[in-house]
């Protein structure tokens, strides 16, 4: 189901797909609040504004909020995001979190039919003595967000996506991984009922893999 909103300046890039997401977009409208402003209140570096910004948009037009794992990074799990985006839009958390668990069991117990895309960079790190939460969160810095609605698009227009999701990826993270994270490639899983059906694996943007 889809919902309507406004088309401000504040809230046209925003799609909800999700009561709660069509809830938050109202009241972005209401506080007059563009991406930036609420990235910045969530307390995100400057320097990740931009992914950041993409996680937000993400977030609002996904049905189900992102909980499913369709978007992450270093700063906040799902759960952390969502909490931390209700806070900075004035939204009580502890009544919604009621629909949010829903979601959550909804995505354990009846997944979906059609395939699922999930890309990822192959990282060598060198984490030596790091604990376990600082391997975590490197480790989330694999991978590479793609599209709502991916799934449902001709396999050119996929691979198309595919081939500059992982030159934007290579850019921002070739020199910028923690433990001498090297990119070594990447690897593009297709995965129906909880099995990975398919497999694609591509080199670096500089190579003749991509």
């Amino acid at each position: 189901m889809k919902y309507t909103v406004n088309q401000s300046k504040y809230t046209r890039r925003y799609h909800p797909r999700h009561p709660l997401a069509q809830y938050a977009v109202n009241q972005i409208d209401i506080l007059e609040l563009c991406s930036q402003d609420i990235i910045k209140a969530m307390r995100y570096p400057l320097k990740h504004t931009i992914p950041a910004c993409d996680r937000l948009r993400h977030v609002l037009s996904n049905k189900y909020l992102g909980l499913d794992g369709s978007y992450s990074d270093k700063y906040f799990t799902a759960d952390e995001f969502l909490t931390k985006l209700f806070a900075v839009l004035e939204i009580p958390y502890e009544p919604f979190a009621e629909d949010i668990a829903k979601i959550k069991y909804d995505l354990a117990h009846y997944p979906q039919s059609s395939p699922s895309y999930s890309l990822q960079a192959q990282i060598a790190f060198e984490f030596d003595d790091a604990n376990w939460l600082s391997r975590s969160n490197a480790a989330r810095l694999a991978y590479v967000h793609l599209p709502e609605g991916f799934a449902e698009l001709e396999e050119a227009e996929r691979e198309a996506i595919v081939k500059e999701s992982i030159c934007e990826h290579y850019q921002q993270y070739e020199t910028n991984l923690p433990f001498d994270g090297t990119i070594i490639g990447y690897r593009l899983l297709t995965e129906q009922k909880n099995e990975v059906i398919d497999k694609v694996e591509y080199g670096l943007p500089k190579s003749s893999g991509v």
